[in-house]
């Protein structure tokens, strides 16, 4: 009697699929019927996948900022960078503002320079336009008291324009720093990988201290913003400049073509 309940209890649990048979060494599993066909849900990543030159503890500005022109390349984008320097009185010693708006191969681009009075270049601002294309530039310069003038010129060297893309421009504001990662931030629904200063708390750039570096970069290795903030005593004295760098509307920038330099091209023509 005893044998048969056991047959009885072993069958069941085998039909329930709560049973499995096996041997040491096998790997052979009994899967319950129901289950048979249901699909295994993928991992989910922990992080956004790595841009390019950004290791698990280094990173390699160089190449980083390679991806980002080459994502780049090619595609409308609107791309802005501000430094600012204020003293310990709260006054803005400085503030410079550039936004280059592109649609290769046309490209609009508009400075602007603030200065207070103790500045070699005197009190007053001094703003600047570009507008150019693959084969010509017209640029307005506005000293303020009424001086604008507008020049059209069909060699401009290129180190005198920002680039479309920003890549030389922010190259040049992280070259005193060694970045790192730390993790990752999620925006609008998009996860970028979190770049800072690897030195952060220690002053191994001279005249620089209480340094902050922070990056945002999309997996192909677009710098969608950076801010970089530190105390200096490079100038008369002490302050804390704070720059700025952002990339917005991929794809969705449109480029103007003011009226002053819709008239250039007309006059040359």
């Amino acid at each position: 009697m005893r044998s048969v309940l056991a047959v009885l209890v072993a069958l069941c649990l085998v039909l329930a699929g709560c049973g499995a048979t096996t041997t040491p060494g096998d790997d052979t599993r009994t899967v319950n019927p129901a289950l048979r066909g249901t699909p295994t849900p993928s991992p989910t990543p922990n992080a956004a996948a790595r841009p390019p030159g950004v290791g698990e503890s280094e990173v390699d500005v160089r190449a980083l900022v390679a991806a980002h022109r080459d994502a780049l390349s090619d595609r409308s984008v609107t791309v802005t960078l501000s430094r600012t320097r204020t003293s310990d009185d709260g006054t803005v010693v400085l503030d410079t503002a550039v936004r280059s708006v592109s649609d290769p191969p046309d490209q609009f681009v508009e400075s602007r320079v603030d200065t207070t009075p103790y500045e070699v270049v005197g009190n007053g601002s001094l703003d600047t336009a570009v507008w150019r294309n693959d084969t010509v530039s017209v640029r307005r310069s506005d000293a303020g008291e009424g001086s604008v003038s507008v020049v059209y010129d069909t060699d401009v060297p290129q180190q005198r324009l920002f680039g479309p893309t920003g890549a030389a421009e922010i190259r040049a504001v992280l070259g005193p720093y060694t970045l790192t990662p730390a993790g990752t931030v999620t925006e609008n629904g998009t996860r970028y990988r979190r770049l800072v200063d690897a030195a952060a708390g220690r002053q191994r750039v001279p005249l620089r201290s209480n340094v902050s570096v922070e990056l945002l970069v999309t997996p192909a290795g677009v710098i969608r913003t950076a801010t970089v903030s530190y105390r200096t005593a490079e100038y008369e004295e002490p302050a804390r400049v704070t720059v700025r760098f952002a990339v917005r509307n991929v794809s969705r920038t449109t480029v103007p073509r003011p009226n002053w330099a819709a008239a250039a091209l007309h006059n040359e023509s």
